[in-house]
């Protein structure tokens, strides 16, 4: 049976659709072309795993071919950027199928990227981002928009179980990257194989709901912190925090605030560091001016305001 139509969302415009050749990016692509979604296949080769990642390619390429779907391959050398930028190897395969996302919907006229994240991916990042003690109890969001682009993850409240399924009753096989199975080769790895089937033992049923659940709320709360933030006279008319408008306020107050200016104003990968210095440079009796924040960017005050400006702009 096809995952319950109140968990798969169906998008209403043109797809590029992140296709590996795994099991849910499978499934993804053929409930699409189901619901009669036109969906532009992208595979990006990360230049690692050999002739496994070699097959995986052929198989995309294949799949696509027989049900007319569009297909294009990007291949890319991940390990060399990874060395380049000292990044992990995950991370820098995530960054580049990112890129080359975006990069292909733009070519092909689309304004939305689906990826095919479920329920299960859904509590590991729970979890990850709860350890990195960064960003809180925080899951992904099935719709965001950045730059023009819409993220759509239609999946995400589908369990793997329910993808399984459904893909072995129309008798349509995928391909298994064998180092999903290792929990030495991510951290993501290890907290599926390892730290939820632990929870669970403890906990003595499923918590993936129970996880998502958690995160659900936690989202609630800061959406209703920022329609609050939203109602009061924090910025000037040129975009800038207006600093007197947090004399006397407490800490909590003013660190909220603080987040949600680093958030409007489009600056990524936001941790409790970042706010933190930010936080200092209000503090009365600073002898800070400025800080540097992710995205290039950095936070300046100056003239009872706060702003953030590009580091090429200095």
């Amino acid at each position: 049976m096809l995952p319950d139509a109140d968990s798969f969302v169906v998008p209403e415009q043109p797809v590029v659709l992140g296709l590996s050749g795994g099991r849910d990016s499978v499934a993804l692509l053929r409930l699409l072309l189901l619901h009669d979604v036109q969906t532009f296949a992208c595979h990006v080769h990360h230049g690692i795993r050999g002739e496994a990642a070699d097959a995986d390619a052929r198989f995309c390429r294949e799949l696509c071919e027989r049900l007319g779907a569009p297909y294009a391959q990007y291949d890319v050398d991940v390990p060399r950027r990874a060395r380049e930028r000292g990044e992990s190897i995950e991370t820098a395969a995530r960054a580049e199928r990112r890129r080359l996302l975006v990069e292909h919907a733009h070519k092909v006229g689309c304004t939305t990227v689906v990826l095919a994240h479920h329920a299960e991916d859904q509590a590991e990042t729970v979890l990850f981002n709860l350890a990195r003690g960064s960003t809180g109890l925080r899951g992904m969001r099935q719709s965001r928009e950045e730059e023009g682009i819409t993220w759509l993850r239609p999946l995400l409240h589908c369990r793997r179980a329910e993808i399984t399924h459904w893909l072995e009753s129309i008798h349509q096989d995928w391909r298994e990257d064998d180092t999903n199975a290792n929990p030495e080769t991510a951290t993501r790895n290890k907290l599926r194989l390892q730290a939820i089937p632990a929870l669970e033992r403890a906990m003595g049923r499923d918590v993936v709901p129970l996880i998502i659940r958690g995160a659900r709320v936690q989202e609630e709360v800061v959406q209703a912190l920022d329609e609050a933030l939203g109602m009061l006279p924090l910025f000037d008319p040129q975009g800038r925090l207006y600093l007197p408008l947090l004399r006397g306020r407490s800490a909590a107050f003013c660190k909220a605030v603080v987040h949600y200016y680093l958030r409007s104003s489009g600056v990524p990968g936001i941790t409790e560091r970042h706010v933190e210095r930010v936080y200092r440079l209000l503090c009365e009796g600073s002898t800070d001016h400025s800080c540097n924040l992710p995205g290039n960017l950095i936070a300046r005050r100056a003239h009872r305001r706060l702003r953030i400006e590009s580091k090429s702009a200095e």
